[in-house]
């Protein structure tokens, strides 16, 4: 019958392993009184592929660094201000994340996170600067119009001048005329505005209008006369062009 694997002497003195069928070439450590350790003591080559397998892994720096580049990628790409500066970081990250998930011997969780932090973030910022952009755009405004008829407690005590043999008012006079009847019909709009009623009056006085209609619009009166559609078509159409907004 063999004898089982394990440290004996062979003869020499000195601890020898024999593998249960033979001698091997690996002799025990001698301490320092000059004699064998006694003990099944694991031979030279058995330690060596022990220490092989279980190698110790290299943090994995690169992956962190990934990881963190690219969380502050999403943060910047998520302002739209900096959305620019935040697809470079990202970039950054994922290049990064993306070597180290191939460095051998490391942790491979950080650099496979950052890597699909860096995509996520780049449509999470790039939806973000869409809709920013959306939000921004002014939509349609529809200027408002003076009404046909201002209430007769707010009309001026003055009796409004009937001659009307004093020509085509000024631009200015019109202008005057109109803000009277947009104030009497509630409209304060364009007060801030010091440039919008000179512009409509000047749209006017260049209108094929009559002098006579001018004139009531200047003295702050409503004209009830054919031309009185008229009139309201070219106060809209200057309300469109004097209006900055």
């Amino acid at each position: 019958m063999s004898m089982p694997a394990g440290w004996y002497d062979d003869g020499s003195g000195r601890q020898r392993w024999w593998d249960g069928a033979r001698w091997t070439d690996d002799f025990a450590p001698v301490d320092g009184a000059g004699s064998a350790a006694s003990g099944p003591i694991a031979p030279a080559h058995a330690a060596a592929a022990g220490s092989a397998s279980g190698a110790v892994r290299v943090v994995p720096v690169l992956g962190f660094v990934g990881l963190g580049l690219a969380v502050l990628g999403t943060v910047l790409a998520c302002i739209p201000v900096t959305f620019g500066v935040g697809v470079v970081v990202l970039l950054a990250a994922f290049v990064v994340s993306l070597v180290g998930l191939f460095k051998t011997g490391s942790v491979k969780w950080p650099s496979i996170v950052g890597m699909i932090l860096s995509v996520v973030g780049g449509v999470i910022g790039a939806v973000v600067l869409v809709v920013s952009l959306l939000a921004s755009i002014p939509g349609p405004v529809d200027p408002p119009l003076p009404t046909d008829s201002p209430s007769t407690s707010q009309q001026p005590s003055d009796e409004p001048t009937t001659d009307v043999s004093e020509g085509r008012p000024s631009p200015e006079e019109i202008g005057e005329g109109l803000a009277v009847l947009a104030r009497a019909g509630g409209i304060t709009t364009y007060d801030d505005m010091p440039e919008f009623y000179p512009c409509v009056g000047q749209y006017l006085y260049d209108s094929d209008l009559s002098d006579e209609t001018l004139r009531a619009t200047a003295d702050g009166q409503d004209v009830d006369s054919s031309e009185g559609p008229a009139l309201q078509q070219a106060v809209l159409e200057a309300t469109l062009e004097c209006d900055p907004q």
